[in-house]
């Protein structure tokens, strides 16, 4: 029997390794979405949206990602709806559209949310500099992904080797990370959010814990654990102020303290005669 060379199994790892674009993997993760754990990842992130950003100020409301359900676009209140997806025209998705590529004016979006398109995209720095083009000053960003430091960050390297899930070929994207993104593009987070702290393996029908919440859901929802399976980041976009080129209010405070000047020296003159 030939034995397989180590070069190719290097490059087998690597490959499994590699993150593969949204567009040539939504099927899959589509599937991934309708399993047991799917669907307990979004009904916990539709909470969220739900308590938390619901009420968000602005017209047009657009999303990128993986989800296709309209539950998700639901949660919030805007009257200007819609979602753009790469590579597959179906459910709730308005149209196809390149995430880094957005057919869209710049700063024509109100509140913006990205749905696990950044650690799913080839370049999520191109993504999210694309995304913030797009949103207006004063606009709101929310981005929603796989914590690093959560059961389905921790899961994915050895998931990788082992299998070709495309669910766990993403790109681990720290808070830190993200935040500091944000600051070069103008951005202010307000606010941090984390959820789903149960494992990402396959659980049973019967298990009640994924359609409520557990009492170790709760308590680590109290105390705000840093270790559920994904994060959420608010961020506004800073008011871009140009420079005003206007000398008056220093010319005018230089005329007057000359005049003041003057005005010294006169009764000084005065005074002397």
């Amino acid at each position: 029997m030939p034995l397989t060379p180590i070069s190719n199994i290097g490059q087998n790892l690597a490959d499994r390794l590699k993150v593969a674009d949204i567009a040539s993997t939504s099927a899959d993760l589509r599937r991934w979405l309708d399993s047991d754990f799917g669907r307990y990842l979004q009904a916990r992130e539709r909470q969220v949206f739900q308590e938390q950003f619901a009420e968000l100020p602005g017209y047009r409301f657009m999303r990128l990602g993986l989800s296709e359900d309209p539950q998700t676009l639901d949660c919030f209140k805007h009257i200007h709806r819609f979602s753009l997806h790469p590579s597959e025209l179906r459910g709730g998705h308005a149209a196809l559209a390149n995430y880094i590529e957005l057919p869209l004016m710049s700063e024509t979006i109100d509140v913006m949310l990205l749905h696990h398109a950044l650690e799913f995209s080839l370049s999520p720095k191109a993504v999210l500099a694309e995304a913030s083009r797009v949103v207006m000053p004063g606009g709101h960003l929310l981005l929603c992904l796989f914590n690093p430091y959560g059961p389905m960050g921790i899961a994915k390297f050895p998931m990788q080797l082992c299998s070709e899930k495309a669910q766990f070929r993403f790109h681990n994207l720290r808070l830190g990370r993200l935040t500091d993104w944000l600051s070069l593009l103008n951005f202010h987070v307000e606010r941090i959010e984390h959820g789903a702290y149960n494992l990402p393996f396959r659980y049973g029908t019967k298990n009640q814990s994924l359609a409520n919440n557990s009492q170790w859901e709760k308590a680590c929802k109290k105390i705000r654990l840093p270790m559920g399976n994904f994060y959420m980041i608010h961020a506004v976009k800073r008011v871009s102020r140009g420079i005003r080129s206007s000398g008056h209010p220093w010319r005018a405070a230089a005329t007057k303290s000359y005049r003041a000047t003057q005005g010294l020296k006169s009764t000084a003159v005065k005074n002397n005669k």
